[in-house]
């Protein structure tokens, strides 16, 4: 597998985690105040697996989320720090005049 490939399907898994969660919130609060018709209500079944779904899939997005920013900020320390100096000098380089 290329990167490219590599980085469109995590960019699709992304979009699709993305869009699971934004459903299961819109469906919860749509139907948070529906007529309920008792023990086998079909509408509180599916409030109780969007609810599951946002606290399994919300815990991994975030985790996933905070992951990607620490790596981002050790990763700008870290370049701060480190130079772009080039690892062998050459008397052209170092603009040193040869004129014996």
């Amino acid at each position: 597998m290329t990167d490219n490939t590599k980085r469109v399907i995590s960019w699709m898994l992304a979009i699709v985690f993305s869009l699971v969660i934004f459903g299961s919130s819109c469906f919860i609060i749509t139907h948070a105040d529906h007529d309920c018709i008792g023990d086998d209500c079909s509408v509180c079944m599916e409030l109780s697996e969007c609810h599951k779904t946002l606290n399994t899939l919300g815990t991994a997005f975030m985790c996933s989320a905070n992951l990607a920013v620490m790596m981002f900020i050790s990763f700008m320390i870290a370049s701060c720090f480190t130079t772009t100096r080039s690892d062998h000098a050459t008397l052209i380089s170092l603009k040193v005049e040869l004129l014996n």
